[in-house]
């Protein structure tokens, strides 16, 4: 990102950030893509406002059609079960064949390329969770500047939970992942985890920042930070910086660029012979990320393993939730790592968060069966609890 942008500029993109109405925000984005110099260090950010004018443009026709009555499906398929976990890949690599193999949907498989043209979901079942795995349509290269359907796959990607990177072993799967990695980097889709992380919560009262450290700053101050966000005319905000964040990371935060989304890496058509120097060679590209290298047609057993090394991609844990005198109910409630008990009792409901007492803990995290605890105890994976409000 850039922070030499025109004041102009900075002060089109304050009044697009207040405005609701989405003609309204897509003409101002215009006018502000205009104001910004066109230059390589300006390019991501006049990319990432393109997208999401495409996305406010597809959000307009919606409302339209609703008005119109007309029940066209949506192209963004409505997140359910535990997770949604985004497919993509170019075009003939397995997609459609791995969601068959582990979901119940039964999208088309053709040997024709492009055969996909919407967004195709389907629930894979791991153990007692469900995740969702929505085929994307096939990722070309220039997708990050809008070309084949690009804006909204990768819009897609950006609001899915997490990723499904898929490629050929017999098709040059080298030159398939940097493609596929150097158009989600164009779109400030990271898949390895930044050091830092800003998040802003604008506030409509009050004339102070106010910072919630989580972490730290590098190469700037405080003051550098409330100084940026001046210029921008933010001058009520709550900021929370986690990790190690600089200046770039602010901005970024500013526009909502840049987003991180857990990522797996899938070799298909392993059924059809490796070559173990090109393997070598894409699990050194890959790395950090975990590559699978399976067949959809021949892999055994798939569900479970892609099920399993999703689960633990994503950070879930299962909660088991059990009234006084009862057993624990079948199915769990699925929270991130790192979740509370008073996490727990928000999401089942806001009164049980608001009256409550204690809870009851069995389970990994227990010291003793029914450990009598508070609500900042930070939960495991298979704990049972029974709350008291």
């Amino acid at each position: 990102m850039v922070t030499n942008l025109p004041a102009e500029a900075k002060h089109k993109w304050m009044e697009v950030s207040q405005a609701r109405d989405p003609e309204l925000r897509l003409k101002l984005m215009a006018e502000f893509l205009s104001l910004v110099p066109k230059h390589k260090g300006t390019a991501k950010l006049c990319a990432h406002v393109r997208r999401l004018m495409s996305q406010l443009r597809d959000e307009i026709e919606r409302r339209k059609r609703a008005r119109r009555g007309s029940g066209a499906p949506s192209y963004y398929p409505e997140k359910s079960g535990a997770a949604q976990v985004v497919i993509l890949g170019p075009t003939n690599v397995g997609r459609s064949s791995l969601l068959r193999a582990v979901t119940n949907a039964e999208p088309e498989v053709a040997p024709y390329p492009f055969t996909t043209r919407r967004p195709v979901p389907g629930m894979l079942q791991y153990e007692d969770v469900q995740i969702q795995l929505v085929e994307a349509p096939p990722l070309v290269e220039g997708a990050s500047e809008g070309r084949g359907d690009g804006y909204r796959i990768l819009s897609l990607a950006r609001n899915g939970d997490g990723l499904i990177l898929m490629i050929d072993l017999t098709d040059d799967p080298i030159e398939q992942y940097r493609m596929i990695s150097t158009e989600l980097e164009k779109a400030r889709i990271l898949t390895v985890k930044p050091r830092g992380e800003v998040i802003i919560e604008r506030r409509r009262y009050g004339s102070d920042i106010q910072f919630i450290w989580e972490g730290s700053l590098e190469g700037c101050t405080a003051g550098d930070v409330v100084e940026l966000l001046k210029s921008y005319g933010i001058r009520s905000a709550v900021i929370r910086v986690r990790g190690v964040a600089t200046l770039d990371d602010v901005e970024d935060a500013i526009y909502g660029a840049s987003v991180y989304r857990p990522t797996l890496v899938i070799a298909n058509k392993a059924d059809l012979g490796v070559d173990p120097k090109t393997l070598r060679e894409l699990r050194r590209l890959v790395s950090p990320l975990e590559l699978m290298v399976t067949s959809t047609q021949r892999g055994g057993g798939l569900s479970e393993k892609l099920g399993s090394k999703l689960f633990r991609l994503l950070n879930l844990i299962r909660i088991y939730t059990k009234e006084p005198g009862g057993k624990p109910s079948p199915r769990p409630f699925v929270v991130k790592r790192g979740a509370t008990i008073g996490d727990l009792a928000r999401m089942i409901h806001s009164d049980l968060h608001r009256g409550f007492r204690y809870a009851r803990l069995w389970g990994p995290s227990a010291r003793f069966p029914g450990e009598r605890v508070g609500p900042d105890r930070v939960l495991e994976d298979g704990d049972i609890v029974e709350i008291h409000a």
